[in-house]
Formats: C-alpha cells, sequence, structure tokens
C-alpha cells in the first residue's frame, strides 16, 4: 500500500472518456511499458516506474490526463490483484502481477497502431504466413483472429500482413500463443494486389 497515491475518492470515470475505457488505457500502457522494456521473456512482474506509466498514457492518448485520475485507476487495480505497488526511495514502482491475455492483446495492438500513426511507410511489406495442421483447426482459427485483432491484414487464409517492421511483436506473439510456433516472417518489396491492402492501411 502506497500513501503517496491512496488519498482521492475511488472513481476511475474521467470526463472525455467512457467507462472503463481510462481503466483499459492504464492498464495497457503498463504492458506496452514491460514489451518495449523488453522484459517479456524474463517476467511479467517486471517494476516500472510510474513516472514512465504517466508519458506513455499522454503519448497514446494525445491527452493531459489529471494524475490524480490516474492515482485513482492504479488503486483501483491494486485493490483488484491486478498490480502492486511499492514505493522505493523517492519512485513509485508499479508491477502487473501475472499476465492478463486481453492486456498483452491489446499492448501489442497499441503498439501497432502506434507504428501506423507515427511512422512513415517504406513501401515495403511485411508478412507472416502459417502452416497450422488440419488437427488443430480451434488453434489455427484462434491465431488468425489474435493476428487480424492486434492489427494484421488477411492477405490470404494463412498469410498476413503489416505496412511496419514489426519482427519483434511476432516473436512476442510465438511466446504468447501455441499456435504461433508455425509462424514464419518475411519482408517483402512488392506484393500483387497491394492496393487493397494500401486502403485497408490508408496507405493511398
Amino acid at each position: 500500500m502506497v500513501k503517496s497515491i491512496a488519498k482521492t475518492p475511488d472513481k476511475t470515470k474521467d470526463k472525455g472518456f467512457k467507462h472503463r475505457e481510462l481503466r483499459e488505457i492504464v492498464i495497457k500502457c503498463i504492458g506496452i511499458s514491460i514489451l518495449l522494456g523488453g522484459t517479456f521473456l524474463v517476467t511479467p512482474n517486471f517494476p516500472i516506474v510510474y513516472g514512465g506509466i504517466l508519458k506513455l498514457i499522454e503519448e497514446f492518448t494525445k491527452k493531459k490526463i489529471p494524475e490524480a485520475k490516474i492515482k485513482r485507476v492504479l488503486k483501483n487495480l491494486e485493490r483488484k490483484e491486478i498490480i502492486s505497488i511499492e514505493k522505493k526511495g523517492d519512485q513509485v514502482l508499479v508491477r502487473l502481477k501475472g499476465w492478463i491475455p486481453t492486456v498483452l492483446k491489446y499492448s501489442l495492438k497499441s503498439l501497432m497502431d502506434f507504428k501506423r500513426r507515427e511512422k512513415k511507410w517504406p513501401g515495403k511489406w511485411f508478412l507472416v504466413f502459417f502452416d497450422v495442421p488440419e488437427k488443430q483447426r480451434n488453434k489455427r482459427d484462434y491465431l488468425r483472429s489474435f493476428l487480424k485483432d492486434v492489427g494484421f491484414y488477411p492477405y490470404q487464409q494463412s498469410v498476413y500482413i503489416f505496412p511496419y517492421e514489426c519482427e519483434e511483436e511476432i516473436k512476442l506473439i510465438k511466446q504468447i500463443v501455441e499456435s504461433a510456433k508455425y509462424l514464419s516472417y518475411i519482408v517483402a518489396e512488392r506484393i500483387e494486389f497491394e492496393a487493397e491492402a494500401k486502403r485497408h492501411f490508408n496507405l493511398i
């Protein structure tokens, strides 16, 4: 329990955000902090400096959210045992208590959405393809759904594409989705029928 962020009422609804939206943003940014730190393969219980979370939230929302509102969300998450909070010296550290599948999925989606917003298209296509055995059809369908959810475009039934470099994201997907072990990653200078893909990613 950290007194420095516990002195505000338990209200997580922020003007300008839908119900639970600010809560989801905070959780996603905690997950993104861990992913950006490259600590996924070590442990999800990696300490994140509170100030870094604030910067990420502001960068992703493009809004200046009152710090008191973010503190209320964090305390609510701590009570629900989704995160833990501790104070070390002058720093407040936040840890995600175990991986929550939806947190990781939407943290990846946020990272890929950020690339689409902030990066200039390099004129290449980044493809993943897979050949999941027929007897694992359910796992294959889940992989397809997962790739679409995080931002890939279905070029063919077993080929998905993205317009920006995403090799590290693919490595992470291989760690968290069992059937993703069948994924292969390719960088292509040109693809056929790319006009539809360009429209999908707003590149035209």
